[in-house]
This record gives C-alpha cells, structure tokens and sequence, in this order.
C-alpha cells in the first residue's frame, strides 16, 4: 500500500514539474509563433490560439515543418496547406462562424463600396450628392442580384429591399441564444421569439 502511495506521490510531483515549466517561445509576429517542443501539446496549441487572437486570426499547425520549436500560423483566412512547407495541415482552432470571419467578410464589403465610390467619382458625380449617392446604390445593386429586391410601395414609389444573409443569420443565432439563456419566450404566432 505505501509503495502504491509513493509512486503516486513521485508521479504528481513529476506531472506538476512539467506543468510548472514555462515553455519557451523563440519568435513571434502576427503571422508566426514558434514554441519549445513538449509532450503536452495541448499547451502549446493554446498558447499558439491565444497569440494569434491578439491580431483576430486563427492557429494552423501543418506536417513537415521543421525547425526549433513547433511553428504554428496565425491567419484569418481558412488555410489548408502551409503558406511556406506546402505541407498538410495537422490542426487548427478555425471556426466558420466566428466574430474574426465575419469581420473579415465585412471589411470584403466595405472594400467594395469604396470601388463603388471611386468608380462613381471617375464617371464625375460629386461625392455628398444624391446623384453620387444614386450611382454607388446602382452599382451596388447591380453586382448584388440576388440579394437585392425592388418592390412597389403603397405610395407608388419604388422601395428597395436589400436582404443580407450574414446579418439574418446573425440576428437568428441571437435570438436563439436569448432563448436558451432565458432572456425571451418563444411565442408561437410571432416570427420572431424575441
């Protein structure tokens, strides 16, 4: 019995050892982070998760890439080889319905108008004016079909429905998270629980 309790003794004090060592970290950027090799390769990969968040990217680790350390890379698109090895990945913490994706396709967006802008500024439309205002809606409109809907209104005029499926799957998720944590009820004549 005390030979069992010794060797459990001398294997928690050994585990606590390895935990207690702070892993070394021999370069790091927004791109890279390169980390001392252990056996607890969960460590690592937090670490590599948590600097990569810093610049709101995701950790890849990929095969066959050699050197000090394990090398893991922070990108905010979804990568599945090596930007430098070629290699395959072997793991990552991406996740398609993160905040950092749907930034990245809002910045896409905003991107697009400023094109929009500057196309309507070449074509000579003054920037603050409606008519400038009107060609970057048109422009817009014409690159997004299928997400663009003109209808008539009761007033006669036409109106334009823009339907955004980023913003409506957003606005679902929130709504069922509302409603698993109690914030709403779930109402069965209304569209929306909330």
């Amino acid at each position: 019995m005390t030979k069992r309790f010794l060797i459990i003794l001398v294997m928690l004090l050994l585990s606590s050892n390895a935990f207690a060592k702070e892993l070394k970290i021999y370069h790091k950027d927004e791109n890279i982070i390169r980390i001392q090799f252990s056996m607890w390769y969960h460590r690592q990969a937090r670490i590599a998760a948590k600097h990569c968040a810093q610049y709101q990217k995701f950790a890849y680790k990929f095969y066959s890439e050699e050197g000090e350390g394990l090398l893991y890379h922070c990108s905010s698109k979804n990568l599945t080889i090596s930007p430098t090895s070629g290699g395959k990945i072997y793991w990552t913490n991406y996740d398609p319905n993160h905040e950092f994706t749907d930034k990245e396709k809002e910045d896409k967006k905003f991107a697009k108008i400023e094109e929009y802008k500057k196309t309507c500024s070449a074509l000579g439309f003054e920037l603050g004016t409606d008519k400038f205002a009107n060609c970057t809606l048109k422009l817009y409109v014409a690159d997004n079909k299928e997400t663009t809907q003109i209808v008539q209104s009761s007033s006669g005029a036409q109106e334009m429905i823009i339907y955004d499926p980023d913003r409506e799957r957003r606005i679902q998720q929130k709504a069922w998270n509302d409603l698993l944590h109690g914030r709403c009820q779930l109402s069965v004549l209304s569209k929306n629980p909330c």
